[in-house]
């Protein structure tokens, strides 16, 4: 049974991915609209920006978002993260381990992703704040990996782990009962977010959805 951690956002926005090409400056107007959100995580995934330019766009949103009362999250590079001053680190399922990462950066949130129960039992077991299962339901940038793991597979994952799981993948505000019934401690999502100027707007909508 996942246990209750109310310093922990129910909510992460997961950022485009584009910012070196085609959503350049999105991350940042995300950032900024963050004063006007209730608290999330933020998770920077940007996979394709060079060690330099990530570092640059970190630094310039990590003050933002920790004022605004939300927690800034890189992922994988807990490099970055330390040297930016982000509050956690996002780590991909086959990245560097999280016990490893924990010794390092002890101050940091340290989450993983998962996509299978074997994986997320050991994972869960290695001192990491949260789990990101899924993808739970259909999305297109996942088609390619097979069928979606559906909530069936997120309510075994939550039984079987005691740290906050979320679910990821096809998440729309009207799937997140659906995903909380399942034990699920929150959700995240990227699509719904990539309109800035409506990002407060649509994070009330999320919430609104996980009080029903």
């Amino acid at each position: 049974m996942t246990e209750k951690h109310p310093s922990l956002p129910r909510l992460m926005i997961v950022s485009s991915g584009g910012e070196h090409f085609s959503q350049k400056g999105l991350v940042l107007a995300q950032a900024q609209t963050l004063a006007r959100s209730a608290p999330v995580i933020f998770q920077v995934r940007e996979k394709m920006l060079d060690s330099a330019s990530m570092w640059r766009l970190c630094s310039q949103i990590a003050p933002l978002v920790d004022n605004s009362g939300s927690i800034l999250t890189i992922n994988e590079r807990f490099d970055i993260a330390l040297a930016s001053k982000a509050g956690g680190v996002h780590l991909p399922e086959s990245s560097c381990p999280a016990d490893v990462v924990r010794k390092t950066a002890r101050k940091l949130l340290v989450g993983q992703s998962v996509h299978s129960e074997t994986t997320a039992l050991k994972a869960a077991s290695t001192g990491l704040d949260y789990l990101l299962f899924g993808p739970v339901f259909h999305t297109p940038s996942k088609a390619s990996f097979g069928p979606p793991q559906g909530l069936d597979r997120l309510r075994e994952i939550c039984e079987k782990v005691r740290i906050p799981v979320f679910a990821v993948g096809g998440i729309t505000p009207e799937k997140v009962p659906a995903c909380i019934e399942c034990g699920a401690w929150g959700v995240a999502a990227l699509t719904p977010f990539l309109d800035a100027g409506s990002l407060p707007e649509t994070v009330n909508r999320f919430y609104s959805f996980m009080q029903s």
